[in-house]
């Protein structure tokens, strides 16, 4: 009979191979991981917010219509912003700091102020707010120097600077910077003045200050719903991002501490860097690293009376005797080109000393070869 005619039977499943249990049956373990899921209501913009998890703290529960307005506070208002985020530090001796007189003051303000190329216009105001000045006198300006009083002043502002306190530690820096050439050793250089301080005590210190209160704890999906009904995403911070969203659920499923009922939550960190002046005159510069909290809105980060940059590094500037040291060790064609490395690799070890941060693959000789 053709098979198009066959009736086939149903059959049964296949039977479950069965095997012996051992004498011993294991101990077995369910790990059951719950998600209370919760949903805000909407506001005027019909804005609402997804928790995966239930949040123990709400951040935007105390913020209020100055925190979100962008126009004139009360004078009591703002002078009482002003002394809660003024530091004290911050604040230098009254002129004729740091010179010996207010005439060289006045000189040095003189100096530093205005344009670069003294005009007409310049120099009257050089002889009406120094010269006529009241304070001014002869007598203090014997053996006047400017670029003495500039280092002094220089060495003054030095004085006063962040890694004085709160815990900085000074440490060198040891590059080794390949010479370009084939078969030709690698020299050592030793960079003074990395001034770094503990990345794990600027955490705790930030969330045991009173701006912590500020934190996003529990990351959540900021949504909008159109008068149509339709549900749309919005993206605007980075613990509303997949990305915190999914570490935070990996890190609730990880196994606790011993005996710890802490809540376990995520420490977002963003990093910065650029050259500044120390101070409004003088030569005085640095290169700081900063630091932000990523768990605190980009609203809050951006006003600069929050509070939110901590300084965690200063990089050491490359003198000018280890560039011409390097020069001279170096005679190839390349040499001038490979000075600039300095800075690369300096930068490398700066990320593993001042950020511990592992780095698996660094630049090498090839590279600069390839380089030069």
């Amino acid at each position: 009979m053709p098979k198009r005619f066959q009736d086939i039977l149903p059959e049964a499943p296949a039977p479950v191979v069965l095997e012996e249990p051992p004498a011993e049956p294991p101990v077995r373990r369910v790990i059951l991981h719950v998600r209370d899921t919760m949903q805000t209501v909407l506001n005027r913009f019909r804005i609402f917010c997804e928790y995966p998890y239930r949040p123990s703290y709400d951040p935007d529960s105390h913020v209020t219509a100055d925190d979100l307005a962008n126009f004139p506070l009360e004078e009591e208002h703002l002078a009482e912003l002003a002394t809660k985020h003024d530091s004290p530090d911050s604040t230098q001796p009254p002129p004729p700091w740091p010179f010996t007189n207010m005439t060289k003051y006045n000189s040095m303000s003189w100096l530093n102020t205005g344009s670069n190329q003294k005009s007409e216009a310049e120099t009257t105001r050089l002889v009406d707010e120094v010269i006529n000045a009241p304070d001014f006198s002869r007598e203090d300006l014997r053996g006047f120097s400017a670029h003495r009083e500039n280092q002094l002043f220089d060495k003054a502002s030095s004085a006063d600077a962040p890694w004085n306190r709160d815990e900085w530690k000074e440490v060198d820096v040891d590059i080794d910077i390949p010479s370009g050439v084939k078969n030709v050793p690698a020299h050592a250089f030793k960079i003074p003045g990395l001034h770094r301080r503990s990345i794990v005590e600027v955490i705790k210190s930030a969330f045991a200050d009173v701006s912590a209160r500020d934190f996003h704890l529990t990351p959540f999906k900021r949504l909008v719903k159109s008068a149509s009904g339709v549900i749309t995403r919005v993206y605007d911070e980075v613990y509303t991002s997949d990305a915190w969203l999914n570490a935070h659920d990996l890190l609730q499923k990880q196994p606790a501490e011993a005996g710890c009922k802490l809540e376990r939550v995520i420490a977002g960190l963003m990093f910065w860097s650029d050259s500044t002046h120390l101070a409004d005159f003088g030569t005085a510069k640095a290169w700081p690293i900063y630091m932000y909290f990523a768990n605190l809105s980009k609203y809050v980060r951006a006003r600069p009376s929050s509070g939110a940059c901590h300084h965690i590094a200063y990089i050491p500037s490359v003198s000018k005797f280890n560039v011409v040291h390097i020069s001279l060790i170096y005679l190839s064609p390349s040499s001038f080109r490979t000075v600039s490395w300095i800075h690369i690799w300096l930068y490398q070890e700066i990320a593993q000393k001042a950020l511990n941060y592992p780095l698996s693959s660094r630049t090498d000789a090839a590279d600069l070869e390839a380089y030069a």
